[in-house]
């Protein structure tokens, strides 16, 4: 028998349109609900951000919520905390770590109930730092997902792992496995798991959105009678054998040839790249502002957009790269000007502060926007 953590991670930015939700919910979120109903024996470890939350809300498809906290009672569902708006935590202040994550955690048990007890948490983009690390020791939580990327010698996923000196549990996914569509990968290719368990982790979107199941696997994997799936805190309960494990900062995507020279986050964080520079430049500047304007007739709004605009989604659209075969290209500058434009929708939205700081918000977004649509023009004209 092999046993099979099936973790998915589903998100949209916070920024995105109705017909995008709509599509998504119809052809992703709605048949793993079907998966879940058809067969009774599958089991999977979710992260549902809190920013997906408040879009299906908003845009009448709160039967995604209901079908995910029905399935979550009957203990099918395994929950994971997150941070709301899906930034890369390592690239924040401890202090934004601790409010996204805490936010994420208001929206989770306001709509999940008491189905929401797990203590477990999915890293955006799996991008990990101690910083981050001790902030989720600090509220609580008690294992993490990781990337074999991340381990510095093999990991065997029969053995539990915790992080040498902060006491966490460390699951790690199989990079190769995930990196497929699993159902299909793992039926053909069962033979090559050589442990007992095997761990997969990756967007939820990739059920009937990013691809679709025309040849039966789904059929074929969740009937199988030599594979069984748990949920991740029942995996981690299975294990006897026990290890600590010291970790490098990486995210899921990292590269060799990033990782040798030391650029951990470069699909956010390359310093070769003048957006990401820009970017997070402009960041910086309107989280300083927003420090200082607590007792602000307009924080609470201007605190709400610059949440928004920390997301990843601006960085990542930035950064021209080809991820894998079911991602498309990197670069979009609509994208990466939504982004820009919360941020300064943050500052506009402050009342009493200096015109000097407003109006060099507004000559950063132009500047940005400058540098984005010529590259664009330039270097992607056809795309």
């Amino acid at each position: 028998m092999k046993y099979w953590v099936n973790i998915l991670h589903i998100y949209q930015p916070p920024t995105q349109e109705r017909e995008v939700i709509e599509k998504v919910s119809d052809e992703s979120y709605s048949l793993i609900l079907r998966l879940l109903e058809k067969y009774s024996n599958l089991k999977i470890t979710l992260n549902v951000s809190g920013s997906l939350v408040e879009l299906l809300l908003k845009y009448g498809r709160k039967d995604i919520i209901d079908g995910i906290r029905k399935f979550a009672e009957e203990g099918r569902i395994e929950l994971l905390g997150s941070a709301m708006y899906h930034p890369i935590l390592p690239l924040l202040s401890r202090a934004e770590i601790e409010r996204q994550i805490r936010l994420n955690e208001t929206v989770l048990k306001e709509y999940f109930g008491d189905v929401y007890k797990t203590r477990g948490f999915y890293l955006p983009e799996l991008a990990y730092s101690k910083r981050v690390a001790g902030v989720l020791k600090k509220l609580g939580f008690s294992y993490f997902i990781l990337d074999e990327t991340h381990a510095l010698s093999l990991i065997n996923p029969d053995i539990a792992y915790s992080l040498k000196g902060n006491g966490l549990s460390v699951i790690f996914r199989n990079t190769e496995f995930s990196k497929t569509f699993p159902p299909e990968y793992i039926y053909k290719n069962k033979d090559k798991v050589k442990s007992e368990h095997l761990v997969t982790l990756h967007d939820g979107e990739l059920y009937g959105h990013w691809h679709r199941d025309d040849i039966g696997f789904y059929e074929r994997i969740f009937t199988h009678t030599e594979i069984k799936t748990l949920t991740a805190s029942e995996y981690l309960s299975s294990l006897s054998k026990k290890e600590t494990i010291e970790v490098r900062e990486a995210n899921w995507e990292s590269t060799k040839k990033e990782l040798d020279e030391k650029i951990p986050f470069g699909l956010w964080d390359d310093p070769r790249n003048i957006i990401h520079k820009r970017l997070t430049l402009f960041k910086n500047f309107v989280l300083k502002i927003i420090k200082c304007a607590k007792l602000d007739s307009g924080y609470g709004k201007a605190r709400n957009y610059a949440d928004k605009g920390i997301a990843s989604c601006a960085w990542w659209w930035a950064s021209e790269r080809k991820i894998g075969p079911f991602s498309p290209v990197s670069w979009n500058p609509t994208e990466i000007e939504k982004g820009a434009r919360q941020l300064l929708l943050s500052v506009r939205s402050l009342q009493d502060i200096d015109e000097k700081k407003k109006l060099r918000a507004e000559k950063m977004f132009a500047g940005l926007h400058k540098i984005i649509w010529e590259k664009h023009w330039k270097d992607h004209k056809n795309g």
